[in-house]
């Protein structure tokens, strides 16, 4: 997949992405692994209508905290909990080693 068009829709996906999250910490890294895995996923296809228009979308989410923005906020938010939810903490992990079985 080092195809040009493919590495200039990744950077332009990227970038509107960062700028429709205001660069904020957990945000841009929750959409950065989602990215990312979309484009290293085999068999994937690149679709530049598609391409297009979800830069559209996230220049929209970028611009105004309207309609578009509260979409990809919410989206990200369910990626984030859906992440932290599959991992215990090794305070957790621990104190579940620690405790003999009954």
């Amino acid at each position: 997949m080092a195809d040009i068009q493919v590495i200039h829709a990744y950077r332009h996906l990227y970038r509107g992405l960062l700028h429709a999250v205001q660069f904020s910490g957990p945000a841009r890294y929750i959409a950065r692994d989602q990215l990312r895995a979309a484009f290293r996923e085999k068999g994937a296809k690149l679709d530049p209508r598609s391409t297009t228009r979800t830069l559209r979308f996230l220049e929209a989410a970028a611009r105004t905290r309207g309609l578009e923005h509260r979409i990809l906020r919410n989206l990200l938010h369910v990626a984030f909990y859906r992440y932290h939810a599959s991992r215990k903490s090794w305070k957790h992990v621990e104190i579940s080693l620690k405790q003999k079985p009954r």
